[in-house]
């Protein structure tokens, strides 16, 4: 399946282009906002060969897909003509919920993360050049990599102003006025030299405080400013309003902002860093060990993003964060976890995804891992919490840090260099082998969920007597092997072993006794599972998804029952060429990596009628 199709299963699956308010997306997930819940087929989504899971949380419906997320996200906004691609809340009022109140930290954080962890990761190697004296800190190529690691951090409420103003739907350039109020020399000077506060009529105070690398001062300006400007936006006569509308709003915002909102904002902020640093010097060990534990299941909960502003709000205050620091643990015991697995199961399937999702473990991506691997298997979630937890208890203990926002991962280990780097020396080796250790003692629990699964997708006569499974002619017409193909996906068995038909008249038949778990959108393709668990997809044509249905008249519908010999759709060969696109059939076993092996009966020929096309070895 390519990514059109997989997008357009996605966008059908939640209930297609009318049901969706918003859709956003963040380094592995697609964020949708929908309008009815109950539109969602959940099922059909999870069956996607690229979708590691969904979840609900924080009145967001998420489609988890790893690293793929970027190349999805631009096929879905291409898909919906853009109509959606935002980060804009939905139109209705809602309901102020603790949770919501995550959802939208995490919503306005995320869009400002790119230059956040590129600068970060720049900082960490500027730190290193500096450990190891490959540059002095006076020189000038020790200033220039400082100004492009440390720019984004200094002036973070501008990032935030603008993804705040989408947020709060806002005009953009007014919330970066704010920030820019905020960020004033002369309010950074006043701060740097603790001068006195400025009076207003004898009665408003407006203190000095330095915004830079704050969080929620801008944020609490944009939201109030959302009222302020829309109230004024409503009232004042069009002809008149591109003139007063933002001169009242800044006239009355900006006081209000540096006076009240933004102090407010820089103190709460300052008094939760304090505050959660108090718990953390209270009991370093067991508040790094809870820390540590518990980060896999913020992540399935989707509100790790949220406490990226816990994170933030610690660099504004110390200059480095050691929440970050445990987190890191965390995220090595996940990726520790996944080659744990890849070490200790059989199943070919399972091996290819605990691999690739190790590395892209390691790399700091960590949902492949957890959705993928982690939560498949309890005694792998109970070592990957105990082996970050253990190794997250250590980095407190020593005081580790990050000293910048950054991707947790083995690549921005510089950006822990500093006070208490030898917590981080000891922790990654025993996050690693702990979590290994107790995947390796529990490895027959593994095997046996694996065994489980197994038996649960096909019935236990198929498993235990059918040694072979005959999968019969879909089309009559001539045989051709995957290999002459033009499509490399097809031709290099990327999606599974098969066989081609050129047919000679243009109806396609079920190869199997099974259910139709899939009939793609545009009519060109039919998913089958048989009733010996074997999934086979049917593919009429290449690069036929452009037809957009046309010259297709599919004769079942998802959930239908079929009988091998049943037809399932017609296609119209004339028109399909006559438009440009070829119309082979093709038949290919999209869970051969569950098998021995798939070996076609004959590759060149004519075929017809209920012939044994394609033998799977069970």
């Amino acid at each position: 399946m390519d990514i059109q199709e997989e997008v357009n299963q996605i966008i059908t699956g939640v209930g297609g282009k009318k049901n969706i308010k918003t859709l956003t997306h963040c380094v592995t997930r697609l964020r949708f906002t929908v309008k009815e819940e109950k539109e969602i087929d959940i099922k059909s989504i999870e069956k996607l060969p690229d979708v590691l899971g969904v979840q609900t949380s924080g009145g967001q419906f998420q489609v988890i897909v790893g690293p793929k997320v970027d190349k999805l996200y631009k096929e879905a906004v291409s898909q919906t003509g853009g109509a959606f691609s935002n980060e804009e809340m939905p139109e209705e009022k809602k309901k102020w919920k603790f949770s919501s109140i995550l959802e939208t930290l995490s919503a306005i954080l995320i869009p400002s993360l790119p230059p956040i962890i590129g600068g970060g990761m720049i900082k960490g190697f500027l730190f290193m050049f500096w450990q190891f004296g490959w540059v002095e800190m006076d020189s000038q190529i020790f200033e220039v990599i400082n100004i492009i690691s440390d720019g984004m951090f200094y002036f973070y409420p501008f990032l935030l102003a603008v993804s705040a103003a989408k947020r709060f739907k806002t005009n953009e350039y007014m919330a970066l006025a704010l920030a820019g109020s905020l960020m004033y020399p002369s309010i950074i000077q006043g701060a740097g030299e603790s001068s006195a506060p400025i009076r207003i009529l004898g009665a408003i105070q407006i203190p000095y405080i330095d915004y830079s690398s704050s969080v929620i001062p801008i944020i609490l300006s944009v939201f109030a400013m959302s009222f302020v400007y829309r109230f004024f936006k409503d009232r004042i006569p069009d002809l008149l309003s591109t003139i007063f509308t933002p001169m009242l709003t800044l006239a009355i915002m900006i006081p209000v902002e540096l006076a009240l909102l933004a102090p407010l904002g820089f103190y709460a902020g300052d008094y939760v860093a304090k505050g959660m640093q108090v718990l953390l010097d209270f009991s370093p060990i067991l508040s790094g060990f809870v820390i540590g534990a518990t980060r896999p299941f913020l992540v399935l909960t989707g509100t790790h993003h949220a406490m990226r502003a816990i994170v933030q709000q610690q660099i504004s205050t110390y200059g480095y964060t050691t929440i970050g620091a445990m987190n890191y643990m965390s995220v090595i015991a996940q990726a520790s976890a996944a080659l744990g697995v890849f070490l200790v199961v059989k199943n070919k399937k399972m091996k290819n995804i605990s691999f690739s999702s190790a590395i892209s473990g390691f790399l700091g991506v960590t949902e492949p891992a957890l959705y993928g691997v982690i939560v498949k298997y309890k005694i792998v979630m109970i070592a990957t919490m105990i082996g970050g937890g253990i190794a997250a208890s250590i980095t407190s203990y020593f005081g580790s840090a990050e000293y910048a926002m950054v991707m947790s991962s083995l690549l921005t280990i510089p950006a822990t260099f500093g006070n208490g780097f030898i917590g981080i020396v000891i922790g990654i080796p025993v996050a690693v082998l702990i979590t290994l250790a107790i995947i390796y003692i529990g490895k027959s629990s593994i095997l046996n969920e694996d065994k489980k699964r197994q038996t649960e997708k096909a019935p236990a006569a198929a498993v235990e007597n059918k040694q072979t499974v005959e999968i019969k002619n879909p089309a009559n017409g001539t045989v051709l092997p995957l290999s002459v193909l033009k499509d490399k996906t097809f031709a290099n068995e990327i999606m599974g072993k098969g066989i081609a038909i050129a047919s000679s008249d243009g109806i396609l038949r079920a190869p199997v006794n099974g259910e139709v778990t899939a009939i793609f959108p545009t009519n060109h393709a039919i998913s089958i599972i048989g009733d010996t668990g074997v999934e086979v997809l049917l593919h009429v044509g290449m690069d036929t998804v452009n037809l957009k249905g046309q010259f297709f008249h599919p004769k079942v519908k998802q959930g239908d029952s079929v009988k091998i010999g049943e037809e399932l759709l017609q296609f119209d060969q004339e028109k399909i060429k006559q438009a440009g696109y070829d119309d082979i059939v093709i038949m290919v076993i999209t869970n051969t990596q569950e098998y021995l092996d798939v070996l076609p009966n004959k590759e060149d020929g004519l075929v017809s009628g209920q012939e044994n096309l394609l033998t799977v070895l069970a």
